[in-house]
């Protein structure tokens, strides 16, 4: 059983209960405001939204997610009208994948809905803990980045 409790003390682990309750609260709203589509889907979207173009691939690194998977992630988007292929001038093998209008406004029915969802979460929070939470996350952020950039084979 002291084995247990060390497990479940772990930086890590604690995040990832954080980060499950989060998305659970952002699901369940997303479904009471009937935005139009899951909160899981829309946070697939946010690279489409923040960057002006994107392909597969990117999308594939941005999102931690094999290739076969985002492709089926797309396929889907494309057949609900959210988001289109075009083709590249260029080079014939590449898509670039952008927002539609449809697309974009649903997307956009989600944002008060993550806004709200945010105050709940800093709730408990002052401006000064909000400040620090940052800091603390960035650095834990860069330290995993910095260690998978040692790690990447040559």
């Amino acid at each position: 059983m002291g084995r247990m409790l060390e497990i479940t003390s772990l930086l890590g682990i604690h995040f990832s209960q954080t980060l499950l309750l989060m998305r659970r609260y952002l699901s369940n709203q997303f479904e009471l405001e009937n935005v139009g589509m899951k909160f899981e889907e829309w946070i697939q979207l946010l690279p489409l939204q923040s960057k002006e173009s994107t392909n597969q691939k990117q999308l594939s690194e941005m999102l931690a997610k094999d290739k076969t998977t985002v492709s089926r992630l797309v396929d889907g988007w494309v057949k609900k009208g959210w988001v289109k292929r075009i083709q590249m001038a260029e080079d014939k093998r590449v898509f670039v994948l952008i927002l539609t209008t449809k697309g974009k406004n649903i997307w956009e029915k989600g944002i008060p809905v993550v806004i709200a969802a945010d105050q709940v979460f800093k709730q408990n929070l002052n401006e000064g803990m909000e400040k620090e939470l940052y800091m603390t996350l960035f650095k834990i952020q860069t330290a995993i980045q910095f260690s998978e950039t040692k790690n990447v084979p040559s």
